[in-house]
């Protein structure tokens, strides 16, 4: 059964099953011990929560005291796994929370007590067999590890390969469904109780965490992550990512390979270099985010070992992230003006990559942007920039125009954030800018390949040839609905003169830009045509000729004002 199933659209979603209600009760509770009961009251939850002091004027005080951060973590600690995750997503909100509440946040951590092995002796009968033991030489019943939604056993195979079992803990998946169908319907309220929660989209944002906690709970999700992760660095000497041994692994349960290796931390406790493997890190890292566009969503030191071969053994690929090859590219286009400098750069693409709840000021929205992009690049040495900060302060600024980033990009930059975390306390003296050098370098150079163009080309092609066959259908359709009064426009002569005007600069300009597109297709399908004369650079002279026109109509284009 999937979380979202549980997962309902309207803003007050009702909690309706006596398990729910008695879930919200419980979570109520919790937060009004903690001294949170003004926002209850703010809330109007007291029927719904059955309970008649939650406005005690002595938890009024307390509201935006400095122990609110540490009352908030205890709060989620307290109500178990489905909150700590969702306080850790919350601690990267720095668009919408003030720095002390996410400082508190970013500590916050499952602390879970293992469960004793007859519960999990009966998931595993559950899931493997009644016969499970059969294909274990031994198994050890300590766990290796403990999280708030499993816990790792060491064993070997009879086949003699060392493995770990990640057991999903029984009776976990029911209780962050009920937690999540909770947590839309308190966002729900929240955002109607508080105007500057809009901004966050809160409920989306619960939405998005309910689809990354589904594949967390799919442990075959986990296996297809690591499986992909194995294909995208085959032939790559400096990672090792654990085999899954499908036979022996279900939804709950997750057989894979042992890994024998050391963290960072305990590398350097045995007063061993550690460079080299910080390095191979970052270059894991930045691989995953801007060659791959699929990468680890926690990729913290504790999910990394350091191999005695000198590779990086990656653990607990449950939470991934993805971007698309369009939001790929303007991210690479933002830090390619980052390590360049270029502040209108840094201010247009983040326009160009956010989401406007509103109109926009976008002269007033460059300012700030540019502000917050100078005060981190210029005159700052490369090794001190700090692109996930910079990310932070670019999200928190954006909402202060009503603009809000795609989910993908904030948990990107929290993978940046994470990365260069492990920098500051482990290794100081590692640049993580100049290490991301060559992969922005590498994929700008890719978008601008000749095999790249040659794509983007046919698709746009493809798109105006799809507009060109509607426009027989359209046009015909929008002369009825004029002739016949179903659609009509009312302008004023001053009005039609201006209107006039603009549609004569538009139909130059759309005139130029097509001679520009036509040329640019033009030039990319002569790569296509064999026995052409070929340019020292791998082009022939026929793309040329036409790219040179293009470039010039575009020039005009440009010069003349622009598309808008």
């Amino acid at each position: 059964m999937s979380i979202l199933r549980t997962i309902v659209s309207s803003s007050r979603a009702l909690i309706t099953t006596a398990k729910d209600a008695t879930r919200f009760r419980e979570i109520g509770r919790v937060f009004i011990s903690q001294g949170f009961g003004w926002a209850v009251a703010k809330l109007k939850l007291r029927r719904e929560l059955q309970v008649e002091n939650a406005d005690d004027p002595h938890t009024k005080t307390a509201q935006n005291g400095p122990e609110t951060g540490k009352r908030l973590v205890a709060a989620f600690t307290k109500l178990g796994p489905t909150w700590v995750k969702f306080g850790q997503i919350l601690s990267t909100r720095s668009d919408a929370l003030p720095s002390d509440l996410l400082r508190e946040l970013s500590t916050l951590q499952a602390s879970v007590t293992p469960e004793p092995f007859e519960a999990i002796d009966a998931q595993l009968r559950r899931h493997l067999g009644e016969d499970y033991r059969r294909h274990f030489d031994t198994l050890d019943e300590k766990s290796l590890a403990s999280a708030s939604i499993g816990q790792v056993h060491r064993a070997r195979l009879t086949s003699g390969e060392e493995v770990v079992l990640k057991i999903q803990r029984p009776g976990i998946r029911p209780i962050i469904e009920s937690d999540i169908h909770i947590l839309l319907a308190v966002a729900g309220y929240v955002e109607e109780a508080f105007k500057e929660a809009s901004s966050m989209d809160l409920r989306g944002m619960v939405r998005d965490f309910a689809k990354s906690l589904s594949q967390e709970l799919d442990y075959r999700a986990e296996a297809a992550n690591m499986e992909r992760f194995r294909r995208n660095f085959s032939g790559h000497d400096t990672i090792r990512i654990p085999k899954v041994f499908e036979s022996l692994s279900s939804s709950e349960v997750l057989v894979m390979e042992y890994l024998d290796g050391r963290t960072f931390h305990e590398v350097l406790a045995d007063g061993e270099d550690i460079q080299e493997a910080v390095r191979s890190y970052f270059g894991i890292a930045y691989k995953m985010l801007f060659l791959d566009g699929f990468f680890h969503g926690d990729l913290h030191p504790g999910n990394v070992l350091v191999m005695d071969d000198g590779r990086l053994g990656i653990l607990d690929c449950g939470m991934v992230g993805r971007l698309s090859p369009n939001r790929k590219d303007k991210v690479i286009d933002i830090l390619y003006a980052v390590i360049n400098e270029d502040l209108e750069g840094v201010a247009r693409t983040v326009y160009a990559l956010a989401i406007p709840e509103t109109r926009v000021d976008y002269p007033a929205f460059e300012a700030d942007t540019i502000s917050i992009a100078e005060r981190y690049l210029v005159g700052v040495p490369m090794s001190q920039i700090h692109i996930g900060e910079l990310f932070g302060e670019l999200v928190a600024g954006a909402a202060k125009h009503n603009i809000r980033m795609p989910t993908d990009f904030t948990m990107m930059f929290k993978a940046i954030l994470t990365t260069e975390g492990l920098a500051k306390t482990i290794a100081p003296d590692v640049d993580p800018v100049e290490l991301a050098r060559p992969y922005i370098t590498q994929m700008v150079s890719e978008r601008y390949s000749p095999d790249r163009l040659k794509q983007t080309a046919l698709h746009d092609f493809q798109l105006l040839s799809e507009f060109a066959r509607s426009l027989p259908t359209a046009l015909p359709n929008l002369m009825d609905g004029l002739q016949s009064g179903r659609l009509a426009i009312g302008l004023g002569d001053e009005t039609l003169s201006a209107q006039k005007k603009a549609a004569d600069l538009r139909t130059g300009r759309t005139i130029r830009a097509s001679f520009a597109v036509v040329f640019w297709i033009c030039g990319t399908l002569s790569l296509l045509v064999p026995g052409l004369p070929i340019l020292a650079w791998g082009i022939s002279y026929i793309s040329a000729i036409f790219w040179g026109f293009a470039a010039f109509w575009s020039f005009t284009l440009l010069r003349r004002g622009g598309l808008v």
